[in-house]
């Protein structure tokens, strides 16, 4: 009996129909897998296989255990791992089929260590690089490493051409020019592997580096030279330009510490000195600005400074007089101090040590005049000075010469003069003149007539005694010229006689040539009458046609 054909078509169809279904997809989860070194990952393979009897796995050389699995899934979890570069398979056997997929395992370290290097002190307009190591860290390719100034960025760097799975030794910098606002300011570096899922400890922030900004362009001023006298105070100041930061100031006075009132900028310092005993003691002035130190030095002299005595024999002396005198210092007075003597302005003596000794021939210029004796210090013309001084009184005897009372002078008659002579002398003299014995007044304006022409006496008198000057004066006058006055009117008048003449005669030939013209034009008016109107008719009229016939 032959076997029934329904069943084996049947059986034929349900074969292929499961060959058909054999198609399936397989994939892992998660799709790109991370792990941190020395971690654990779990790993799901996934499929759509409808086989009840499909089997999946996943191979690596890591090391693995099974995890909870389930239909259409198997889980494996990955312990310890340590291999940097690794992949996984996974597979799944479905009906007579088998899909295989393959991932790269990408395993990360956070960053070990981000230090950024020291930034030393920076001056104004100088460049710095700055450095930031970073250790540890894997995959470099997804290290992001930012340096910033406070809140503000100041680079960042990628490294996406890093192929390499391990972890390398990155290091970045930056070229930083320092500015004044950088002061005090912290850089930090802050190193980030940029995995797209926030773990904190893939953000690595370095300590943090203050900036010190400073700029100090020239040395501190101070005099070099400070001079003090014992029991004096002087005030000693020290100053610095424009500067940054602040400055710091000191000042030693023979390794002593004074104490310092600082200006309302602060860029100078001033402290009071005072010494009891005398010599050279060494003042140093030290300014900080930021790291950098500077220091000026001067010598303060403290000297032991009493006023000069001046011994002069008399003040009071006579033209021509000679006399000796001595300029001196008293016991105890410092051996730097140097002695001048002065008349006026005129260096009698230069400086040279007490005592000090001069002669003076009084001279009538001297008159009035200060006697000086200045003391001062050795060396330094900022030093102070002091004086003793005696003001001259030279006499002197009258004297006149042509400058100042002329032998002759010229007045004229009907203008105001003056009588021009002084005397000159100490004291003043007193002056008279005279012409022909009457006094007559100097220096008052008087109006001139030709009587003052003539001889005068002018006599000068003072205690040392008497000085006599003649004058001349002359007097110019103009006389009136009588024979001008006589011939000048009769001159006058025969001109207007003249003229009237002239013009009688020219008034008679008008009046002349006017009756003769009336008379021919009666007779043209007699001979020949015409029409009114025609051109002789009013020539004749006219007087012009025989104006010229006789």
């Amino acid at each position: 009996m032959k076997p029934p054909v329904l069943p084996l078509v049947l059986c034929v169809l349900g074969v292929i129909a499961g060959q058909l279904d054999a198609s399936f997809e397989v994939w892992m989860e998660p799709k790109e897998p991370l792990v941190e070194y020395g971690g654990s990952l779990r790993l799901k393979l996934k499929t759509t296989c409808e086989a009840p009897d499909a089997s999946g796995n996943i191979e690596t050389s890591l090391r693995k255990m099974l995890g909870p699995s389930g239909p259409k899934e198997t889980v494996v979890d990955l312990l310890n791992v340590t291999e940097w570069n690794s992949s996984v398979q996974g597979f799944y056997n479905c009906y007579q089929d088998r899909i295989v997929v393959t991932t790269k395992l990408t395993v990360y370290r956070a960053p070990e260590l981000v230090v950024l290097e020291p930034v030393p002190a920076l001056e104004v307009g100088k460049s710095q690089e700055v450095k930031c190591r970073v250790t540890g860290a894997a995959p470099v390719r997804k290290l992001v490493v930012t340096l910033r100034r406070g809140d503000e960025t100041l680079s960042t760097k990628t490294f996406p051409e890093h192929k390499g799975d391990k972890p390398e030794v990155v290091l970045v910098t930056h070229q930083l020019t320092a500015q004044r606002r950088d002061h005090g300011h912290n850089i930090t570096c802050q190193a980030l592997l940029d995995l797209a899922h926030h773990d904190p400890r893939l953000n690595v922030t370095s300590e943090p580096q203050m900036l010190t900004v400073y700029e100090f362009p020239e040395d501190p001023e101070m005099e070099p030279d400070i001079y003090l006298e014992v029991g004096e105070k002087v005030k000693a100041t020290c100053a610095v330009g424009d500067v940054f930061p602040a400055p710091l100031f000191k000042l030693d006075l023979a390794n002593q510490t004074l104490p310092l009132s600082i200006s309302q900028d602060g860029h100078r310092a001033t402290a009071e000195v005072a010494q009891s005993q005398p010599g050279d003691l060494r003042l140093v002035c030290t300014v900080s600005v930021g790291p950098v130190e500077r220091r000026k030095e001067a010598t303060v002299h403290v000297y032991r400074f009493p006023s000069p005595l001046l011994n002069l024999s008399t003040p009071s002396l006579a033209v021509g007089t000679e006399v000796e005198g001595l300029c001196h210092l008293p016991p105890g007075h410092s051996t730097e101090l140097r002695l001048r003597i002065r008349v006026g302005h005129r260096v009698l003596v230069p400086w040279g040590p007490s005592p000090l000794s001069f002669n003076l021939t009084a001279q009538e210029e001297h008159h009035g005049k200060e006697l000086s004796c200045d003391a001062q210090l050795l060396d330094g013309s900022k030093a102070p000075r002091k004086t003793k001084t005696i003001r001259l009184n030279i006499t002197a005897g009258p004297r006149m010469d042509n400058e100042s009372c002329p032998p002759s002078q010229n007045w004229t008659e009907g203008q105001e003069e003056t009588l021009k002579c002084r005397a000159q002398g100490n004291p003043p003299p007193h002056m008279e003149c005279a012409k022909n014995g009457e006094s007559f007044p100097v220096g008052v304006p008087h109006p001139v007539t030709r009587t003052h022409a003539g001889t005068y006496r002018c006599r000068a008198t003072n205690p040392l005694g008497t000085a006599v000057r003649t004058i001349t004066i002359f007097v110019h006058y103009h006389d009136p010229d009588l024979l001008l006055l006589v011939v000048l009117p009769l001159v006058v008048v025969a001109a207007l006689v003249a003229a009237g003449v002239a013009y009688g005669i020219y008034y008679r030939k008008k009046k002349i040539r006017e009756y003769r013209l009336q008379q021919r034009q009666k007779q043209l008016q007699m001979k020949s009458p015409r029409p009114p109107g025609s051109s002789e008719e009013t020539a004749a009229l006219n007087g012009s046609a025989l104006e010229g016939q006789p």
